[in-house]
């Protein structure tokens, strides 16, 4: 996978598509740049001749106009090359010749010429640089360069001023300092968009690789705990072929997962049919089936009135499983009883073992508890509390809705 620094560099490079928000404004910042830059030397271009013919310096003006034009072409390629606005040390350097160009002009421009038109080129090339350095990022280098041009520009036009220019020159003087306030909020402000988008895109990247990784965790739980057990050399062939079918049925559900059928696997449904309802009673009751090994007493008759959708009942199937197996592997238990109850709101299923207990304590439990058993029930609906002692046994106890 290609970091985000290769995937945002360069505006030249040949990106066919900007592949995050920030690399993206900064594409943006520098299209804007290059595309300002180029424009205005592109206005300048008809009005050289005539330039030339009213400065009292026709080397001099071309110099300067040169000077302009080829500190523009340099700054867009660089632009261009890098895909993002100059370095606060390059635009700097940009800001000190565009002053350059404004002090110059008091030599090269006749005075009647540098208001209003294209002869004195200078004020709209000012304002060509204040934009290229709305997106600089250093608001010192920023600071520095609109007080130096617009003290440059001030010096550019004091020698024109009379009563009738005065308004103009105010004017120009306050759309330098206007633009470059306006484009640095801007700028500042794009750039606060596209880091929040960046970091909303990484939490989203994250919140599905942990998805991706639960997902895992409830394919592969219950089937690398059967595969434990079958590795047992002490396994008595009843259990080993109790274990073997639920291994297959785990197969089943890490086969679905690994082809990307979204759930682990379907098994329940599969065994259910068409239906679209099961009773509770019937779905414990196949899965108490495959543990027959286990010194089970299961009572379900007050419960019969409750009725799961094939989803809610897939998932206790597998949480229910995922509980068993660890009675089986763990508890050394020599009774389990599994209880079923329901009243007119809400039903409770209890697991209970009088094996060797564990510490209950919710931030120490592993990946069959917290992933396959509670977190995968929530979203039906079904919540579970775990209470055990060591020594004295364990509780499981699902709850849900209305039985009706």
């Amino acid at each position: 996978m290609r970091s985000v620094t290769e995937l945002g560099s360069g505006v030249g490079a040949g990106n066919a598509s900007v592949p995050t928000t920030s690399a993206g404004a900064e594409h943006a910042f520098a299209l804007l740049i290059v595309g300002g830059r180029i424009g205005t030397v592109i206005q300048m271009v008809p009005s050289l001749p005539q330039g030339m013919a009213l400065s009292p310096s026709r080397t001099g003006y071309l110099f300067v106009w040169l000077l302009a034009a080829g500190t523009a072409a340099v700054v867009s390629v660089q632009v261009w090359r890098k895909g993002r606005p100059l370095s606060p040390r390059g635009y700097l350097v940009d800001a000190v010749v565009c002053s350059l160009v404004l002090l110059l002009g008091l030599a090269v421009i006749p005075e009647a010429t540098r208001l209003g038109t294209w002869s004195g080129f200078q004020p709209a090339y000012a304002i060509s640089v204040l934009c290229s350095g709305s997106a600089v990022r250093s608001n010192r280098a920023w600071g520095v360069a609109l007080l130096a041009i617009v003290g440059s520009s001030i010096a550019f036009f004091v020698p024109a001023l009379s009563y009738l220019s005065a308004a103009t020159i105010l004017g120009h003087l306050l759309t330098l300092v206007v633009l470059a306030g306006v484009g640095r909020w801007v700028a500042l402000f794009i750039r606060r968009i596209a880091e929040d988008g960046d970091a909303a895109r990484a939490q989203a990247l994250e919140l599905g690789r942990r998805d991706e990784e639960r997902r895992a965790q409830l394919a592969i739980h219950n089937g690398a705990a059967v595969i434990r057990m079958l590795g047992d050399p002490a396994l008595d062939d009843a259990s080993r072929v109790l274990l073997q079918r639920e291994a297959q049925r785990e197969a089943a559900r890490m086969r679905s997962y690994l082809q990307g059928h979204g759930q682990a696997g379907q098994t329940l449904t599969q065994d259910l049919g068409p239906t679209r309802q099961v009773t509770l009673p019937r779905a414990v009751s196949q899965v108490c089936d495959r543990f027959s090994d286990l010194p089970l007493h299961v009572t379900l008759d007050l419960a019969d009135t409750v009725e799961l959708d094939v989803a809610a009942a897939e998932a206790l199937d597998h949480a229910l499983a995922s509980v068993l197996l660890n009675v089986r592997d763990h508890a050394q238990a020599e009774t389990v009883v599994v209880h079923a109850d329901a009243d007119a709101h809400s039903w409770v299923l209890t697991v209970h073992d009088d094996g060797v207990g564990f510490v209950a304590d919710p931030r120490r439990f592993g990946v069959g508890l917290r992933e396959v058993v509670i977190a995968q029930l929530r979203p039906h609906g079904m919540e579970v509390l775990a209470s055990s002692r060591p020594g004295i046994g364990t509780t499981i106890t699902f709850t849900g809705g209305s039985p009706g």
